[in-house]
């Protein structure tokens, strides 16, 4: 894992309208949490993975959305995702980049029409990282 991936990612996430935190998940009321597979750091997206465990209603239907993602999982690009799925592709694969925006009605952006209108990333230590305790 490089640090410089990690950050390429959360500045590039911040870039694109997610909310990043680090260590910690933020309480808020109502949110879906998912778990990512994968984050790209060239775009700040973040790759979910729809399964029993994980089902798509998470990340689609509330307001609030918020990613857990391990900084191990944050790859450089698209083209590293489908290296790292290989033919292993789940029934549903969704590229989160930000929230949820439409220009459908007379071509003016409008943010959480299709999907959460905030979105949050956590990113977590490495598996295996000891979490660091505040002094």
């Amino acid at each position: 894992m490089s640090p410089e991936l990690v950050e390429r990612f959360a500045e590039n996430a911040a870039a694109v309208g997610f909310t990043v935190h680090r260590g910690s998940a933020p309480a808020i009321e109502g949110a879906g949490v998912s778990k990512a597979i994968y984050g790209l750091a060239d775009t700040g997206s973040v790759v979910l993975a729809a399964s029993p465990e994980e089902p798509r209603a998470r990340s689609l239907l509330p307001a609030v959305h918020v990613s857990l993602l391990r900084e191990d999982r944050i790859l450089g690009t698209l083209a590293d995702l489908f290296e790292a799925l290989g033919g292993e592709l789940p029934s549903a694969l969704a590229i989160v980049t930000g929230p949820s925006r439409s220009a459908d009605i007379e071509q003016r952006l409008v943010v959480g029409v299709h999907g959460p209108g905030e979105v949050h990333v956590v990113l977590l230590p490495a598996a295996g990282a000891a979490l660091q305790s505040a002094p």
